[in-house]
């Protein structure tokens, strides 16, 4: 019961369960008190992409329960997406006595800081029997608690409880005051001595450049990065998934694809600055590890090492925004503008795509007709990658699990999300992606708000874009895995409303009833298109930027 009352002294009060014996009294407890709210999900992988949802609806921390043994593994995709993607995951495993451990007894693994390194912290609680191990427990969930939330940092953390038999004698009627230990928030606010070196090395250098990577919607960059570009000439590059507004320089991945040598060396910058997650980008990576730049900024709350191009010179721990905010209100001397003039140039000639029926057709009208200030969930892999290619709607707000850039767990962080935000929910996303993760939609918290948008081309079509994977023998069966599997009789099942598109008239059709907001129900519009008809249609639109640069 200690835990049960410092999760909702802490303010954790949304719980995913998965069901199971061992974690019956935890479920119990949370099931019977009122200030919780509870998800069932069967499923402990989706159960944990689920909580991932939640956490971003609610912008809260989230707990996710399981059972003892194989179960608790099953978390493991989550709990790194969670820990990569800095999310806000509390875990919270049943366990056997530890005298049973490696006894051969049913569902009993080493569950012990299981997740290894990537969680936050990871505790064991005793099983009380005194009042000293009673303080312990209460110290080891307090930690466990705190380490969610760094100061403005989250990840996961990790609580492992062994229960001993009898586990249904649920007699405990009322919660019991629990010590809670509490850790102000703090501001990392860098010194003015050290600010003011770093504004003296910013103005001496001429060809500056921004780079934010993923970030979670709210944040407060637009006007500073705003007056960086305008008064400062600095060059600005935003992944898609930062959230940021659209801006001349977004299609910079197909730009680096179709410019020449020659080209580059006009586009390489001196001084970098780096903040946010991860890019989608890899040509963007690749660029900026091969130019001889002079110093790389990043801008990180935590002062934790990443060196994602090779180029780190200062980790600067600070609030990114604050440190922005400090550097667009700094006097503006002289500069050139050659450096920023040479990437509008270049960008003004990278064009939206205009293609036949495809994927990468299908994702631009979705994103034309998607509604203003809309949630959009996209699928790894192909869904990210196209989506960088479009404009989006005012206010959209983007969530993709680029943290570990697996396919797990998309469509179950869609419908969290969906179930706990009440709004309007949208996924794009691939069939590899949705049918491996299809029991997400096996729970009963399915959102009438939900919308899945499905390209259906019966295999990993991306596999067929990548030069050299292409010509292999094995693409096919083993790597792209073709299939003719469809998904319209599961998700109808479930209580989906299923349209179905084969062509662009089809598809035309069907968007409005996609996208209406009066809905009763969920709706998938599953969307079949070719691999190979994919593979020439994208291949063609690179071909003819670089055609239009001669």
């Amino acid at each position: 019961m200690q835990l049960t009352a410092l999760l909702e002294a802490h303010g954790i009060t949304r719980v995913v369960l998965s069901p199971g014996s061992r974690n019956a009294p935890l479920i119990h407890s949370f099931v019977g008190d009122s200030d919780f709210t509870c998800y069932s999900v069967v499923d402990e992988r989706s159960a944990g992409f689920f909580a991932l949802g939640v956490a971003q609806a609610e912008k809260q921390p989230v707990a996710v329960c399981c059972t003892s043994g194989t179960a608790v593994l099953n978390l493991g995709p989550a709990v790194a997406e969670a820990y990569y993607q800095g999310l806000p995951l509390l875990v919270i495993t049943a366990d056997r006595p530890q005298a049973w451990i490696g006894q051969m007894d049913g569902q009993t693994i080493p569950q012990e800081k299981i997740f290894g390194t990537i969680v936050r912290h990871s505790v064991q609680l005793p099983e009380v029997k005194d009042a000293e191990e009673e303080w312990h427990c209460n110290r080891l969930i307090n930690e466990a608690i705190l380490a969610i939330d760094d100061g403005g940092s989250f990840g996961p953390a990790h609580i492992n409880i062994s229960l001993s038999e009898p586990l249904f004698s649920f007699n405990c009627e009322q919660l019991p005051k629990v010590r809670i230990i509490r850790r102000p928030r703090t501001t990392c606010t860098l010194p003015q001595d050290v600010v003011e070196d770093y504004f003296v090395r910013f103005r001496q250098s001429e060809r500056k450049m921004i780079i934010v990577g993923q970030l979670p919607p709210g944040h407060e960059l637009t006007e500073s990065l705003q007056k960086l570009a305008e008064k400062q000439r600095v060059v600005i590059l935003v992944d898609r998934l930062s959230n940021l507004p659209a801006g001349p320089l977004d299609r910079f991945d197909a730009l680096l694809r179709t410019v020449g040598e020659k080209e580059m060396q006009a586009l390489a910058p001196e001084l970098v600055i780096t903040l946010g997650g991860h890019l989608t980008s890899k040509r963007l990576k690749q660029f900026i590890r091969k130019t001889e730049i002079r110093e790389l900024w990043h801008l990180t709350p935590t002062g934790d090492v990443s060196d994602t191009f090779q180029k780190v010179t200062d980790l600067i721990r600070c609030t990114p925004a604050s440190f922005l905010q400090q550097l667009a209100a700094a006097p503006v001397y002289k500069t050139g503008n050659e450096f920023q003039k040479a990437w509008l140039n270049t960008a003004a000639t990278i064009t939206l795509p205009d293609a036949s029926y495809s994927d990468l057709a299908v994702t631009g009208s979705f994103l034309q007709q998607l509604p203003e200030n809309a949630t959009l969930h996209l699928g790894n892999s192909n869904s990210a990658y196209l989506t960088q290619l479009f404009d989006l709607p005012v206010g959209v707000k983007l969530f993709c699990n680029r943290g570990t850039n697996g396919i797990e767990g998309s469509l179950s962080t869609a419908v969290g999300y969906a179930a706990a935000s009440g709004q309007l929910t949208f996924l794009l996303i691939g069939d590899m992606s949705f049918f491996y993760d299809m029991n997400a939609l096996w729970n009963r918290h399915l959102s009438p708000n939900l919308r899945i948008l499905l390209n259906n081309n019966s295999g990993g079509g991306i596999f067929h874009t990548l030069p050299g994977l292409n010509r292999s023998e094995a693409l096919n069966d083993y790597v792209s895995t073709a299939h003719n599997t469809e998904a319209g009789r599961w998700a109808e099942q479930q209580g989906f409303r299923v349209l179905t598109a084969h062509n662009s008239e089809e598809l035309l059709q069907q968007l409005p009833l996609f996208m209406n907001q009066e809905g009763i129900q969920p709706v998938l519009l599953e969307v079949f298109t070719s691999m190979e008809e994919n593979r020439k249609v994208i291949a063609s639109y690179y071909e003819q930027l670089k055609k239009f640069r001669i």
